[in-house]
């Protein structure tokens, strides 16, 4: 709330107005009047001028750079001797998170969700729930055989399908950290079949085989350094926030989903499902989107976590070739030749 404080001697006058947001500090404007030298103003923000004044006077300050430099450098060893290669797009990325704790935080999500969705999960013998499950063991088997893979982050995973039947629920899948997956009945009509199917848990599945959960927070602590030191800059936690939303946050998340795309494609096409279904999925995806903002395209990407529907269809489009050249090279693909060949003798 923004509140303006007023004062004169021997009383005070507080006027209260304006606006509030959880995400505005409270701003505080003391005027005092001193009759010998005239008024004088101080400005207050967050009550701790102080404790900014007296970091960014460390920052500056001559005799700390040593230790600074000292500590960059801990830093920059540390990231360097952290960066591990994802499988299949073979990206370099930060991870110091330990397996274990990806694993209680996936399990604690686990079990907030099951919470929430528990009334509405089909059990494991419906027949939406079995095909769903033979769907996704198909993908999971198809990442042991690429050799890119490190089998030891599946080796051990008892995996479970959760069906989760709201139709009115937004259209959605994922799979948690640990085994858990769930998926929405909503998200099916675009689907639309089983290569459909295949596309939407293969991107699921990349995810957590390329451990982006661990990733997100191993930079974690970097993102809040960073607006520790922007603070120093800015004095405002508002104006932080966006610069790193918008430079660092949003463009990640964009990337380990295009990431997911790529890997998943790759994966679902070594499982024998049709590689060039994953676009029209996304072009159902886009007509869902367009009916929901009343017929109207918007294409708001740099304020999204996601990329658009729109450039997921074009990179489907340009990795097909590969995609379609694993499709071939799979059992599936050497059986199709098989009876190809046995056919023209």
């Amino acid at each position: 709330m923004l509140r303006n404080i007023i004062r004169f001697k021997g009383f005070r006058k507080v006027i209260n107005g304006g606006f509030s947001k959880p995400s505005l500090s409270s701003v505080k404007l003391t005027r005092r009047y001193n009759y010998n030298n005239g008024p004088s103003y101080r400005r207050f923000d967050n009550g701790d001028y102080s404790q900014k004044s007296s970091f960014k006077n460390f920052l500056l300050d001559k005799s700390s750079r040593k230790y600074l430099a000292i500590l960059f450098g801990g830093c920059s060893l540390f990231y360097f001797t952290h960066l591990d290669r994802a499988p299949v797009s073979d990206r370099s990325r930060f991870i110091w998170v330990s397996r274990p704790l990806e694993l209680t935080i996936g399990n604690y999500t686990y079990k907030a969700t099951w919470r929430q969705t528990q009334q509405a999960i089909l059990p494991s013998h419906h027949p939406l729930s079995i095909k769903i499950e033979n769907i996704f063991m198909k993908i999971v088997e198809a990442a042991y055989k690429d050799p890119s893979v490190d089998n030891s982050l599946l080796d051990g995973i008892k995996w479970e399908i959760h069906v989760v039947n709201d139709p009115t629920a937004s259209p959605n899948a994922f799979v948690l950290p640990g085994g858990k997956v769930f998926v929405f009945s909503s998200i099916l009509p675009i689907c639309a079949n089983d290569d459909g199917i295949a596309t939407v848990l293969a991107h699921e599945f990349a995810h957590q085989l390329a451990r982006h959960t661990a990733e997100n927070l191993s930079k974690a602590p970097i993102y809040s350094l960073l607006g520790l030191v922007l603070y120093t800059v800015t004095g405002a936690n508002v104006i932080n926030n966006l610069l790193l939303d918008g430079f660092l946050r949003m463009p990640a998340s964009r990337q380990m989903e295009t990431e997911a795309d790529y890997i998943g494609l790759m994966i679902m096409s070594r499982a024998c499902f049709q590689p060039r279904e994953s676009i029209k999925v996304w072009e159902r995806m886009a007509n869902f989107e367009k009916q929901l903002n009343g017929g109207e395209v918007v294409n708001m990407e740099f304020l999204s976590t996601h990329p658009a529907s729109t450039r997921r269809i074009e990179n489907m489009a340009k990795w097909l070739p590969q995609a379609s050249e694993i499709y071939e090279q799979s059992d599936c693909g050497s059986m199709g030749n098989y009876y190809k060949s046995f056919f023209s003798i």
